[in-house]
This record gives C-alpha cells, structure tokens and sequence, in this order.
C-alpha cells in the first residue's frame, strides 16, 4: 500500500491481517492522492487536511518529494482537528498523538511523514505486524510485475490485495501466468459513535480516534 495520509481505517485492517507490509513509497506521486491529503468531519461536513510540498518534478516518487515548511499547513491541521473534535471523549488522547508528527522537521520527505504517523498508529493499535518500504528494496518492473518482485523479494506465499487494484491485476495476468496466490481485501466499516447520526464512514483514522481513542479504534478493528 502506498503510505497514505491519515488513512482510514481500512489501511490499518489489511496491516493487522497480513505477516509482512510493504509500504510502496518508491512510485510516482500523483496529484491530489490520498498520499497528500485526507478528510475529517468538521461543523457537520467533510473539511480536506492537505499537505504542502515543495516543488518537484511530476515524475518524482514518493520517497523524493519533500514537505513544504514554508507554508504553515501544520498548524492549520491542528487547528482544524481542535475546532473539530474539542468535546469528542478522545481529543486529549489524539492531540497527544499527531501533535508530535505535525511538528516540522527539517527537509522531511512525504513517505517519512506518512509512514511515522502510520508506524506510530499501529504500535498503539497493537499491531505487530512487520513493515517494509519498497524503496529500499530495489524491486523492477511495472504494476502487477512490480508487485510481485516485492512478494518474492520479501518470501511471501500469497499476496493479499486491496480490491481497487483487482481490474488492472486481473487484467494484466501477471500474478496468474506465475502461479502465485493473490487475496482481495475488502474492508466493511463498523459504525462507532461520533456524537452525531447517521455514521459517516471512511473518514481519516484520527476520526476515530478523537471519538472512542485507540482502544476504542481497536475494538472497531477487532470487531471488522
């Protein structure tokens, strides 16, 4: 999975159920992706926390592109998250949290980001599963050929999927032709109090977070 800003809940889903994570940091950055930017649920609406980069070329990876400190989307994010979830039961909890990763380092690169603030969510989740980053990997080819280099390079048996990328894989064969079991992930949201009806699913995990706290994120989990 590509390191993801502030992902769902989901992402942290397929990590628990899988022996060895890739984060596929070593592709190129697409514009206005998940990669950069996640929502919450702010004054009765979806708000869009978006990060600020530095200029960089279109054919830059994930790993390459760094964040834009001369701007002050930091504090605008925390701000954001106050004015959001102040009176939420899990605010103290969650401000603790992200409030360390929304402190600006020097020259920071957007997979470093994102991949301490899922690594950090994932230890208070409990989860141990391994993680990896394919730019340290050195993996070849394309798409489906390049997902399975990782497999191999890392001794899988099996590689699970997320279901948005069944169309291409299947399309390509790549998987099939080798002989190498593939599982699609598909993750069904469990509903958790938000202080408000009806549930609005898919938000960023410090959604959650902020409503019922990491022990409560992790009954969510365990329930999925």
């Amino acid at each position: 999975m590509q390191p993801t800003y502030l992902p769902y809940i989901g992402y942290f889903d397929l990590m628990r159920r899988v022996d060895v994570f890739v984060f596929l940091d070593d592709v190129q950055l697409e514009r206005r992706s998940w990669q950069t930017r996640n929502r919450i649920w702010a004054a009765g609406q979806e708000q869009m926390l978006s990060i600020s980069l530095r200029k960089h070329n279109q054919t830059d990876r994930l790993d390459e592109v760094v964040l834009n400190d001369e701007s002050d989307w930091r504090t605008k994010h925390l701000n954001a998250l106050e004015n959001a979830y102040r009176k939420r039961p899990g605010f103290a909890e969650g401000m603790d949290f992200i409030r360390p990763h929304l402190t600006p380092q020097p020259d920071q690169k957007l997979s470093d980001f994102n991949i301490g603030i899922i690594e950090d969510a994932a230890r208070r989740l409990g989860i141990a599963t391994a993680t990896q980053r394919a730019a340290a990997m050195g993996c070849g080819g394309k798409r489906s050929e390049h997902l399975l280099a990782i497999c191999r390079a890392v001794g899988a048996t099996h590689y699970v999927s997320p279901t948005g990328s069944r169309d291409y894989m299947e399309e390509e064969g790549v998987f099939r032709a080798a002989g190498f079991p593939v599982e699609y992930f598909s993750h069904a949201p469990k509903p958790y109090p938000q202080g408000f009806e009806p549930f609005v699913p898919y938000m960023a995990f410090v959604d959650a977070v902020m409503n019922v706290g990491f022990a409560g994120l992790s009954e969510v989990l365990g329930d999925a």
